[in-house]
């Protein structure tokens, strides 16, 4: 069972490649070993507005990684919002996904 978290985090990438390279959660750094998956999310957000407009959508950047641990984590990169932020999103259940 996967266990949600959404939490901010710090995030390390190599500026050349521009891969994640780890992330510090709850004061421990996560080597990351593969990016398993990644997708865009544009959607709205469930505010119950009527009219939905350009500017309401979410503009995020899914990744499902795996750690060096072995763990698998869905992060994501908020850069729609006034502050961008990293969050980790849940913590998933590699027989679930």
């Amino acid at each position: 069972m996967s266990q949600f978290y959404s939490e901010e985090i710090d995030v390390t990438i190599d500026e050349k490649t521009k891969n994640l390279l780890s992330f510090i959660w709850r004061g421990k750094e996560y080597g990351i070993k593969e990016v398993i998956a990644f997708w865009p999310d544009f959607s709205y957000s469930r505010s119950g507005a009527k009219r939905k407009r350009w500017w309401q959508r979410r503009h995020r950047n899914y990744y499902r990684v795996l750690t060096q641990e072995e763990e698998v984590f869905d992060l994501y990169f908020d850069r729609g919002s006034k502050k961008q932020a990293w969050i980790l999103y849940k913590k998933v259940d590699r027989f679930s996904g």
